[in-house]
């Protein structure tokens, strides 16, 4: 009986030791997948950055050459400008007019909004209050009207602009203007310009109302951030 005993215990150690290397090939196994698929990610890696070294190349090429394009394009207003001053002045002694102001609606706006953001104050102010002069039924007058406010604006004359932004907003409030898309922009920027002028119990009035009236416009949360910072 022990004899048997013993055999029994001696087949189920080598039984055991059976199972134990069966694990370990199967793991050596998966060890060697492993190994393989890592070596294929690295050669898809350097395929990567290969590719990216190609695309970092290419864009260089390509700014190089808008940038020797631009150059060109300068040359040639350059050359343009100097003919257009030659006519200009053969006009002018010819007695015509240097600059037709737009009597289009659309048309005379942005003359006014590209020489304000050619830095021609006065020029968009000029324009965007002939525009408010001639055409008050026009879905362009509370964006004219607001514009006159942002030159005032820009120069730093912050009372002004201050009146500027009040008339669109009265005028929208009583209905004068019936498209008033400008006036959360102007009831913001009236805030700014009250804060530049140290008036900051007012301009946090006026930003608490910009989100009170306004509350998912992005002039909503400027008005928010900057409570934040004068609070």
């Amino acid at each position: 009986m022990k004899k048997f005993i013993i055999y029994l215990s001696s087949g189920f150690i080598v039984l055991t030791g059976c199972v134990k290397q069966e694990e370990v090939d199967l793991l050596q196994k998966e060890l060697v997948e492993i190994k393989k698929e890592l070596a294929q990610i690295k050669e898809t890696q350097k395929g990567i950055q290969e590719d990216l070294a190609g695309l970092s190349k290419r864009v260089d090429n390509v700014s190089k050459v808008a940038s020797q394009n631009s150059i060109e394009l300068q040359k040639l207003k350059s050359f343009g400008q100097s003919r257009n001053k030659t006519e200009e002045s053969e006009l002018e002694k010819e007695g015509e007019e240097k600059v037709k102001i737009p009597e289009n609606p659309e048309e005379l706006y942005r003359y006014g909004l590209d020489a304000y953001y050619k830095g021609k104050i006065e020029v968009a102010r000029e324009m965007f209050e002939k525009f408010i002069k001639k055409f008050k039924n026009s879905e362009l007058y509370d964006n004219a009207l607001f514009w006159i406010g942002q030159t005032y604006f820009a120069e730093g004359r912050y009372d002004k602009a201050v009146k500027t932004f009040d008339r669109l907003i009265n005028e929208c409030e009583t209905g004068k203007i019936l498209d008033c898309n400008k006036m959360p922009t102007a009831m913001l920027k009236k805030g700014f310009a009250l804060l530049r002028m140290g008036e900051t119990n007012k301009a946090k009035d006026v930003f608490r109302e910009v989100i009170k009236n306004f509350p998912d416009t992005e002039e909503a949360e400027i008005a928010k951030k900057k409570l934040e910072v004068v609070e």
